[in-house]
């Protein structure tokens, strides 16, 4: 079966294209090929379009919250439509990384010489399904609508993204089926570097493998060995979880419980996994989810007045900064978890202030944004029911979320993988003929590049970037090195991101975690270490009793036995205790 043929089907598959009546005829009397009677059932149109001599593709959650069409099958289901839903100013900062990545690739005279890249940029709405779609438009060529539908080889390369580790999953499947390699610069679950089941996914954010192993050794520092776990319904938090769990096979930490925050959140769903946070003992709660999931659980979580948790975040989470309010710092304030590396993108400032409805007066992603970020609408309509603005309104410190370019990652993330495949893309350029490495020693013909042959070059690619050596192993996977962030109060009475340490996954075993604990503020804004613990120490005279059915954390404190005393406390901690028995 070709790619093309194949192409047709997934689009059958996810009723994006539709069958005419006389097609279905030509499939019973196999009269009239079925290429020629594709039909395009709905258009799914990318946010930001630039032509180029080889185009990549784009996918970023701009929009998040998606509420899904009826699928009852009792009539035509409308387009998926992330328009309308929260719009998301840091996804969409990340989406501009890749058009500045793009745009000083192109002004560059030594990269890709007299050779140009284009793009298509589309909004997932922080959901698989739609990631679906996004990457079926991009196989059809620059405009959908226009193409030859399933005539012709698609134009696309390399695709940036996914961000969540759910949404890559299903955009490698179908790209893989035409071995287009993809580089993600937020997926994060250990089961993308499986070869064998995602042969084309690269990444430049290192694999939850290493953030778990972090994330148990930050645990058994502070001697936090009963903790509770809050995790997404989906691949990402199911592996993440799964992974940490065999990381602590080896320590004395337990974990109390498991909770799982629905796809589909209800507030009753919430209030539930509250209680069980509200009764257990455990003050230590590590997140395994996304700011998708998380807001409105959040959002629930503030108006039971739940405080004194010490919250444990990973990287999709621990620089989320629309947490970063002030009326979140009572309930979040003192989280402390791990981020993938900053980095310094230096033209970004600018760049962003060039992105206004004045400047793109025809791009429905822009205004929103504006409607985001002022309250206004530079082109006032009676749907949106704001007041007017000009559109050409100053980008202030306020905006943060959008503004804020002191110290990218997930940025810095998306500008390092534009980089990657633009130089594997240029190492490509520069192949000569009878030492090239494929078939006969042959090169890839710059006028008809295949993408397994991009591929080829980017396994192999190495190169700097702001002083970082940007590189992938046989995995797909890139150098595993994170920032340790702790949530403190900032001086307007928000949340500031600051920096307490890092991990180096390049160190020696038991080498790896740096971290400067005079400079940590805990939940509560106090400067104590949290205890989190299943039982109380022992005291001298007494001794632990294992509680039955229950875990080694949990026990019971029993008097010695006749003619046995303990004069030391038994502390339940992770460290090795020496305790002294006295014969009398």
């Amino acid at each position: 079966m070709t790619s093309l043929a194949l192409l047709c089907l997934l689009y059958f598959a996810v009723s994006v294209l539709t069958l005419t009546d006389s097609l279905l005829s030509s499939i019973s009397t196999a009269a009239a090929p079925a290429a020629s009677k594709c039909t395009l059932l709905n258009s799914f149109q990318p946010g930001f379009v630039v032509q180029g001599d080889y185009v990549i593709g784009g996918i970023f959650p701009i929009h998040f919250n998606l509420k899904m069409p009826d699928l009852n099958g009792t009539y035509r289901p409308p387009p998926i439509n992330c328009n309308g839903h929260r719009i998301d100013p840091r996804a969409f900062r990340w989406a501009q990384s890749m058009r500045l990545a793009v745009e000083e690739i192109n002004q560059n005279p030594v990269l890709l010489q007299n050779h140009t890249l284009g793009y298509k940029i589309f909004d997932s709405c922080g959901y698989p399904l739609t990631g679906q779609r996004a990457v079926l438009s991009m196989l059809n060529g620059v405009s959908e609508e226009n193409s030859s539908m399933c005539t012709n080889a698609s134009s696309l390369l390399a695709v940036i993204g996914a961000s969540g580790s759910s949404q890559s999953i299903v955009v490698s499947k179908i790209l893989q089926t035409f071995r287009i390699p993809m580089i993600s610069y937020a997926s994060t679950c250990a089961c993308l570097s499986d070869r064998q089941k995602y042969p084309t996914f690269f990444r430049v954010i290192p694999s939850d493998d290493y953030q778990v192993k972090a994330i148990a050794q930050l645990l058994v520092h502070f001697n936090w060995i009963w903790v509770g776990l809050l995790r997404g319904d989906n691949d990402y938090g199911r592996f993440a979880a799964k992974g940490l769990l065999r990381e602590l096979q080896d320590t004395k930490v337990c974990v109390a419980y498991q909770e799982i925050i629905p796809l589909l959140y209800t507030r009753q769903a919430g209030l539930r996994i509250m209680k069980v946070m509200r009764n257990s003992t455990a003050k230590v709660v590590l997140v395994f989810a996304t700011q998708g999931e998380m807001t409105p659980f959040l959002r629930d979580y503030m108006t039971q007045n739940i405080t004194g948790i010490q919250w444990v975040a990973i990287s999709a989470l621990v620089k989320a900064s629309v947490f970063s309010g002030r009326e979140y710092y009572p309930y979040l304030g003192g989280t402390i978890g791990f981020s993938n590396r900053n980095g310094h993108i230096s033209r970004l400032g600018d760049f962003l202030q060039t992105v206004n409805p004045k400047t793109y007066p025809d791009n429905e992603l822009v205004h929103e944004l504006w409607e985001s970020l002022y309250g206004c609408s530079p082109f006032p309509s009676s749907v949106t029911q704001m007041p007017p603005c000009s559109g050409q309104e100053s980008l202030l410190e306020q905006h943060s979320a959008y503004m804020n370019t002191s110290s990218p990652r997930v940025a810095y993330n998306v500008y390092k993988a534009v980089y990657a495949i633009a130089h594997s893309l240029h190492n490509l350029l520069l192949c000569q003929p009878g030492r090239g490495p494929f078939q006969d020693n042959s090169c890839a013909q710059s006028n008809n590049i295949q993408p397994w042959q991009l591929q080829h070059y980017l396994q192999e690619v190495n190169f700097h970037i702001a002083g970082e050596e940007v590189a992938f192993d046989a995995k797909g996977d890139s150098v595993p090195y994170f920032d340790i962030i702790n949530w403190q109060r900032g001086t307007k009475g928000n949340i500031a991101f600051v920096s307490v340490g890092l991990f180096d996954g390049t160190k020696a075993i038991g080498e790896e975690l740096l971290i400067q604990e005079d400079r940590i503020m805990w939940a509560g804004h106090q400067s104590e270490v949290p205890v989190s613990v299943c039982s109380a120490s022992c005291l001298p005279g007494s001794r632990k009793a294992v509680r039955r059915g229950e875990p080694i954390c949990c026990f019971d404190c029993v008097p010695c036995d006749s003619g046995k005393i303990s004069n030391q406390t038994i502390k339940s901690q992770s460290k090795s205790i020496l305790i002294i028995v006295v014969e009398k």
